[in-house]
């Protein structure tokens, strides 16, 4: 404080407690301390956690593509191995008269036959993942397609003893939009599957019907059935629930992993009920000419 005169005769002190403010800053290092260490943690292990979630649906399709391809080069090689092995055993003998060179060739003629219907499985698999249905949508009579595949396989069928029958439950044209090569080839892979999984003596009985507006058909087997464990997995490429069995029919596992794929692109399901002993029930329901509902499928 100074005088009029500038000069100083005394002086003003105020003074503050700085306490509070030191015991926050002591508060905010702790927490700094303690929380951020913390927090990273929790990020990291979040980060972590999400990332595995994230990740799963790739780990599973690049385990899925393992799988595929490990068996589907062992379904090529068997054939191969059996044509191969045919030859290296003929070019053996020092003379072949023509009964066993017609065996040969059956043989290999066989194996071919086998081989060319894997790769043309595998080439529409492939087509289907991109692709699921060509876009060639027509209306399908579900009861002519029925009736010609019951008279198309009834050979197959006599051939292994199994009695084939039909049973149309409606007597009005059934249709509805689709592709019908790809509705032919569902509805022949399940006859064909129903009548080799069934031993001679047995039956094979495919059933058309109406429940509602949905168009129904059963294939119903009397045979060998199918474990609730392997049902959940039938429709995988390659599954068989008998391998022993599928060696001597022929089959390669795709003939369900082909047919589930085109009835849900026409907007249906594949569904199977099965009980060891008893027979197996495949059901495919689709709704009749339901021409929205089929394209919009097509598309997706």
């Amino acid at each position: 404080m100074h005088t009029q005169n500038q000069k100083s005769w005394g002086y003003f002190q105020v003074g503050r407690s700085l306490q509070d403010f030191n015991n926050y800053l002591s508060t905010v290092k702790l927490v700094l301390k303690l929380g951020l260490p913390t927090a990273l943690i929790l990020v990291g292990f979040s980060s972590w956690w999400l990332a595995g979630l994230a990740m799963k649906p790739i780990y599973a399709s690049y385990r899925q593509i393992q799988q595929f391809t490990a068996d589907a080069a062992h379904e090529l090689r068997t054939p191969l191995a059996a044509s191969q092995a045919t030859v290296e055993s003929a070019l053996l003998m020092s003379e072949l008269d023509e009964k066993e060179a017609r065996e040969i060739l059956r043989t290999v003629e066989r194996q071919n036959r086998r081989l060319t219907q894997l790769v043309a499985d595998l080439l529409l698999l492939a087509r289907m993942d991109n692709q699921p249905i060509p876009d060639r949508p027509q209306l399908c009579c579900l009861n002519d397609l029925v009736s010609d595949l019951v008279e198309e396989l009834a050979a197959m069928a006599i051939a292994r003893e199994v009695a084939l029958t039909s049973e149309l439950r409606v007597h009005q044209p059934l249709t509805i939009i689709g592709d019908s090569n790809q509705l032919y080839r569902l509805v022949f892979n399940l006859i064909v599957n129903a009548i080799q999984y069934t031993s001679p003596g047995g039956k094979v009985t495919v059933i058309l019907e109406k429940s509602d507006h949905l168009v129904v058909i059963h294939v119903q087997d009397t045979g060998c059935g199918i474990a609730a464990e392997d049902q959940r997995q039938i429709f995988d490429r390659f599954y068989r629930v008998n391998s022993s069995r599928d060696r001597v029919t022929g089959g390669s596992g795709l003939g369900l992993a082909i047919a589930q794929p085109i009835a849900l692109a026409h907007g249906g399901s594949l569904t199977v009920q099965s009980k060891l002993g008893t027979g197996s029930i495949f059901t495919l329901r689709f709704r009749e000419r339901n021409v929205p509902l089929v394209n919009n499928a097509m598309n997706h």
